[in-house]
């Protein structure tokens, strides 16, 4: 049975299919994992916390414990909810990730900051859902053009910075 790619993302029915599949399982327990996602991301990129201005002079317990936590990986849950809800309305799903880029383009965190995280983000889902090869290839191709989109609209948004 063919399996026909889309034209602008490359991604498979089958692929979005595996992404949506496995972020519904991940999702539904995200106030769990999604603490132990961010700890396992601080630990493995310390430099990535020091992005979060708001845990300046904690320890990873304390930050483990802190509503501010908790509150940072909701939204992110949320994120990645509104990019797997739409990966077949790629206009909506490019203005998706435009917004999140700039929101993030602000703090000064590049499209490297972000590939580390996806890098650790399908390593975290291979482990805590158990998961094949198929779907953490699926999630790498949907992180790949995610990453793609981020680091293009950066590049825009740098020019428009550097051009004024």
């Amino acid at each position: 049975m063919s399996d026909p790619a889309d034209p602008v993302t490359g991604l498979t029915w089958r692929q979005k299919e595996a992404v949506r599949e496995s972020w519904g399982k991940l999702s539904s327990e995200w106030k769990t994992h999604g603490v132990e996602f961010f700890i396992r991301l601080f630990k493995t990129y310390p430099s990535i916390l020091a992005y979060f201005k708001t845990f300046d002079g904690m320890d990873l317990d304390a930050i483990r414990s802190s509503s501010k936590l908790r509150a940072h990986m909701l939204n992110f849950k949320h994120g990645i909810t509104s990019f797997v809800d739409n990966l077949d309305d790629v206009e909506c799903l490019t203005v998706l990730i435009h917004k999140m880029t700039e929101n993030h383009f602000r703090r000064q965190i590049t499209v490297n900051e972000f590939q580390d995280a996806f890098t650790l983000f399908t390593t975290f889902i291979r482990e805590v859902t158990q998961c094949d090869d198929v779907i953490i290839g699926a999630w790498k191709a949907t992180l790949t053009v995610i990453s793609t989109v981020i680091g293009d609209h950066m590049r825009t948004l740098q020019y428009c910075e550097n051009s004024m």
